[in-house]
């Protein structure tokens, strides 16, 4: 898990348990919510990587646009 992604994964694990009654927390157990803490970073993650694809396609397309087209000087 990304280190700056701890603190919402874990906000994310917090809330959740908070809308659990005592009695089925203890039921799920920590190895579960270790499990769903990585499928959260993996999802997170996942968004991240096609975030940064999409601003790569960005960033291609203007670098295409600036260079113009050429003179033949």
């Amino acid at each position: 898990m990304a280190e700056n992604q701890r603190p919402i994964v874990g906000e994310i694990i917090d809330t959740f348990k908070s809308g659990l009654s005592n009695s089925v927390c203890g039921q799920i157990g920590s190895a579960q919510f270790v499990a769903l803490a990585t499928m959260i970073d993996e999802a997170i993650s996942a968004e991240i990587a096609s975030a940064a694809n999409l601003v790569e396609g960005v960033a291609k397309q203007l670098r295409d646009s600036a260079r113009g087209p050429e003179l033949g000087l």
